[in-house]
């Protein structure tokens, strides 16, 4: 394999992880939003108003990384790809 498509699959396997891990950040935020939207009533779990926060303060900012790491990765890859 030449040097060249290494690099290649690099930029586009870390394009890949990002993205499922982007996938995984998003479902927490969707799932901390939905306790805001419909809280929970019964013997469910209930989420306390710092847990949100806490939950809140703590993914946004991943899903903001990771989605520029994917941009970033998947960018340098394509552009790899292209030149060869």
């Amino acid at each position: 394999m030449k040097k060249t498509n290494f690099f290649v699959v690099f930029w586009l396997l870390i394009a890949l992880i990002s993205f499922i891990t982007f996938l995984i950040f998003f479902h927490t935020l969707w799932d901390t939003l939905s306790y805001l939207l419909f809280p929970a009533t019964g013997d469910e779990y209930m989420m306390s108003t710092n847990e949100i926060n806490r939950s809140l303060f703590a993914t946004v900012p991943m899903i903001l990384l990771v989605a520029g790491a994917f941009a970033v990765s998947l960018k340098n890859g394509l552009k790899l790809y292209y030149s060869l």
